[in-house]
């Protein structure tokens, strides 16, 4: 589903559209990839109120340039967003998400809508600024809830006889990866972990998951690439190719957002058979993420996309009725 994907410095990246959309947050990096856009339609997603770090100069910010900010997401989500893409009569309209400060529901419900909206002949590209490193909160969070991120993501085709097998992102959040491997006890697990930026982030990941001793249980860990999406992506499908006969699969998307992007896919890949779940945490205060110097892309294949979409939305409707 990945037609290409890469790194680039951001002072340089291509990010000439027609429609760039980004999340319009607290984090540092907010408005990092839209100050080099050029497009007629930049689409800011406001995220829920938080007002620490960055959050009032960044919506300041976006005042000032003009950017179309989106305060009801779920009526973009349901009239305003097609409404913009009939305004444009290109048959090559070309569509630009960063994803880098958007929150992974709302992410994977703006990749959903994107994939059954958008027309064949259209460039959809996904952008990841990554953040810079700096010294995580190692206070243990609370796991408030873990769960499907959606009912189309819930796994409704699974086999109960079956073991379960759990995928799982890391990231640097203190002892959360053993929490979730604790409470599902799977028979086993992979945990994955991306590499490629920083020396440092490799280290605070190791510290934030004990080394990755996951001591009592079947788990194996393996490095990801965050700058090669379409390479982590065929990666981790031929793993779950090998896995999904034999054990029902649930992937927990933490650590890079580029991760939960890839989880998205993998979902279309094996529509009813894996089941992404959420993991929602509770902080004192979020840490802020500033910008690293360079940004991550994927370029997707929209007739595939728009394909495995199509059949994810007829399994789950058979399964409805």
């Amino acid at each position: 589903m990945i037609l290409s994907s890469g790194s680039t410095s951001i002072s340089t990246a291509e990010l000439e559209c027609d429609i760039f959309i980004y999340a319009l947050g607290f984090e540092s990096r907010s408005l990092t990839l839209s100050r080099f856009a050029k497009s007629s339609r930049i689409i800011a997603l406001k995220m829920p109120e938080y007002r620490i770090h960055k959050y009032i100069e960044n919506v300041s910010e976006a005042e000032f340039l003009g950017h179309h900010i989106v305060h009801d997401f779920d009526r973009f989500l349901r009239i305003e967003l097609n409404e913009i893409l009939l305004e444009h009569q290109t048959n090559d309209l070309k569509i630009y998400f960063d994803i880098s400060s958007i929150n992974r529901v709302m992410m994977f419900r703006v990749l959903a809508e994107l994939s059954r909206l958008c027309r064949s002949n259209y460039k959809l590209k996904i952008l990841y600024c990554p953040a810079a490193f700096s010294e995580p909160d190692w206070r243990f969070p609370q796991i408030e809830s873990l769960g499907p991120i959606g009912p189309e993501f819930s796994g409704y085709n699974a086999d109960p006889s079956k073991p379960l097998c759990l995928i799982l992102g890391l990231g640097f959040e203190p002892g959360v990866s053993m929490g979730i491997i604790s409470q599902l006890e799977p028979s086993a697990s992979f945990c994955f972990w991306g590499t490629g930026s920083d020396s440092r982030f490799d280290q605070a990941v190791r510290r934030a998951n004990f080394d990755f001793e996951f001591t009592g249980f079947n788990t194996r860990t393996i490095s990801y690439i965050v700058s090669d999406p379409q390479g982590s992506f065929q990666m981790i499908e031929s793993l779950i190719y090998g896995l999904a006969r034999n054990f029902n699969v649930i992937l927990v998307p933490m650590g890079p957002k580029i991760f939960s992007f890839l989880a998205y896919l993998l979902a279309l890949t094996y529509p009813g058979d894996l089941a992404i779940w959420r993991a929602q945490q509770r902080r004192i205060q979020p840490s802020d993420a500033k910008p690293d110097k360079n940004a991550v892309y994927a370029r997707l294949d929209i007739p595939t996309l728009k394909h495995r979409a199509e059949e994810q939305s007829r399994m789950l409707g058979q399964v409805r009725s």
